[in-house]
């Protein structure tokens, strides 16, 4: 099968396409033939070496996914040859056929395209998880995105407007803002500018509710000064590096500091991703989320797609299609 093998961390536009053998599934595994992965900052980094777990080498890349079922093992009795699902690997989806627990995969109507759920379990689950079960978002309230234009930052920005509420969005290019909006924010604004937090507060009236936040750095104190009394930051990511924020800011502002480690749930807390993907899957059918993908890349072209991400080209979705 054709397969995008990491064999030595580095710069993912090097990555070349290898003929490797796909592993026949065994009890309690299914074999996917895959329709599409989703990829982001993450996936990147452990392509690059960056992230905080270095998978032992060689790899394939690739944990958001989804596809149909090929082959089942012994013992799996929920997904069946055939079957339409949303996956997650953590590694292995860079390929055409992928084997895994079946635990892992959650059947989807066939109605849903396959490529567009193959942002699912990653970038949306991450969104409705931290909005949802983490920052308990409400109707009505504000929500504050960074790196909005992103495929984290966008899907955010849907989840929030499905659950009603107002989404301000931040994003560096007049490009980016009008993807923002496009995904459905009610104002993006430019955090490059000096006075950009005095335009959030314009909007916000005594400040946002929740800040939803994959970027760290020196972002995050800025957007932390920006929560109302009882607001909720929630950290996603640190794409420009880990922040360090005044402890006294919590106090002051009598508000939460929250981590959003969605991997780390799912494996500690299995029963969390079917309630999670069974939103997705009713608001897609209903048409309240835009789950359909930005741009689309051949497994050829994995190294342009990772290399928009990094160089800051890329706007909205991005999924790859074995």
């Amino acid at each position: 099968m054709r397969a995008l093998q990491v064999e030595a961390f580095g710069d993912p536009k090097a990555l070349k396409v290898s003929d490797l053998p796909a592993r026949e599934p065994g009890r309690g595994e299914v074999q996917l033939r895959m329709a599409g992965v989703g990829i982001g900052y993450f996936d990147g980094l452990l392509v690059k070496g960056e992230y905080q777990i270095k998978p032992p080498l060689p790899f394939v890349p690739g944990s958001a996914i989804a596809g149909v079922v090929e082959k089942v093992g012994e013992g799996v009795s929920h997904v069946q040859a055939g079957d339409h699902v949303a996956a997650f690997a953590l590694l292995g989806g860079m390929a055409e056929l992928v084997t895994l627990n079946a635990m892992s995969c959650v059947p989807l109507p066939k109605q849903i395209p396959l490529v567009d759920a193959a942002n699912f379990f990653v970038a949306y689950a991450t969104g409705l998880y931290g909005l949802r079960e983490c920052g308990h978002l409400q109707a009505g309230e504000t929500v504050l995105v960074l790196g909005a234009s992103g495929t984290t930052g966008s899907t955010a920005i849907e989840i929030a407007k499905a659950m009603g509420a107002k989404v301000i969005a931040c994003a560096s290019t007049e490009e980016k803002r009008a993807r923002c909006l496009a995904a459905g924010a009610d104002l993006a604004v430019d955090y490059t500018k000096d006075n950009w937090r005095n335009e959030v507060k314009a909007a916000s009236g005594r400040g946002v509710n929740v800040v939803y936040d994959p970027v760290g750095g020196d972002m995050t104190e800025a957007a932390f000064r920006l929560l109302a009394p009882g607001g909720r930051h929630l950290v996603v990511g640190f794409v420009q590096g880990i922040a360090k924020l005044p402890s006294n800011l919590p106090l002051l502002k009598r508000a939460s500091l929250v981590g959003v480690n969605w991997g780390g749930e799912t494996m500690e807390n299995p029963s969390v991703v079917p309630p999670v993907i069974r939103t997705l899957v009713e608001w897609t059918l209903a048409g309240k989320l835009k789950t359909a993908p930005d741009h689309v890349y051949s497994l050829e072209q994995a190294g342009d797609a990772f290399a928009s991400i990094f160089e800051r080209r890329s706007s909205g979705k991005i999924v790859i299609t074995p």
